[in-house]
């Protein structure tokens, strides 16, 4: 189990909400996507450092997105829902790595989360909160390195070839990008980014038929962006 810090008052004890739950197998995490949360830096991205401190095998946790959990002035906020109908539970000011792992430790105390998750979780949020790319692939790289030895299916592992892809990008390593964001893709085809990624780069080396590829990908994986998929094929297929 990780090591923890100490947190503040409102995360050591948290308070039950009212609302009911039906009985369900996993413990669920719920993200609070409200505007104020996701200023905070809650939302998608807390929704990820989550998801990048699980374990790949993991059967008995689900991590999803939802509405306002309230106390928007204390966020970002997330509730747990225990398992077989348990209480829901309010966490407050979860804002990185560190308060995920906490939340996690007490509200799933059966699963073991390896520490190299832990680790890379926090590189990773501080890559996305760092604006430099070379900075981001350099802390990537670091995270990259480490999870190939031990945790190569993680979506920690995923999560740090898109970020590496992405700013690659940004640096004109066309090819390092393709060669991240394939990687990624085998990792978790259903991520909808990293084949956005894929397209974007496959276009700029000039490979209009792999781009083509890519965004067929992106549009089975986010149907969301499927309209504009559909624009950019006819578009590279003119």
């Amino acid at each position: 189990m990780f090591l923890l810090p100490l947190l503040p008052l409102l995360l050591l004890f948290p308070s039950a909400s009212s609302f009911g739950t039906s009985p369900q197998k996993k413990c669920i995490i719920k993200i609070c996507h409200n505007k104020d949360c996701c200023k905070k830096g809650g939302g998608d991205k807390l929704l990820s450092t989550f998801r990048d401190l699980v374990p790949f095998h993991n059967t008995q946790l689900d991590i999803q997105s939802t509405g306002c959990l309230s106390q928007c002035g204390k966020g970002p906020n997330i509730c747990v829902v225990g398992k077989n109908g348990g209480d829901e539970k309010i966490y407050y000011n979860v804002k990185d790595a560190l308060d995920a792992s906490a939340v996690l430790d007490v509200a799933t105390p059966e699963i073991e989360y390896p520490i190299e998750l832990l680790v890379a979780a926090s590189n990773i949020h501080q890559a996305e909160h760092t604006a430099s790319p070379a900075k981001k692939e350099e802390l990537m790289t670091v995270v990259i390195t480490d999870l190939s030895k031990n945790s190569k299916n993680s979506y920690a592992l995923f999560h740090a070839l898109t970020i590496r892809a992405d700013a690659r990008l940004d640096t004109n390593n066309i090819d390092g990008a393709i060669d991240d964001a394939r990687l990624a893709a085998e990792i978790f085809p259903t991520e909808g980014k990293v084949w956005r990624i894929l397209a974007s780069a496959e276009e700029q080396r000039g490979s209009f038929d792999s781009a083509i590829v890519a965004l067929g990908e992106l549009a089975r994986a986010d149907p969301s962006f499927a309209t504009k998929a559909r624009n950019e094929i006819e578009r590279l297929s003119s």
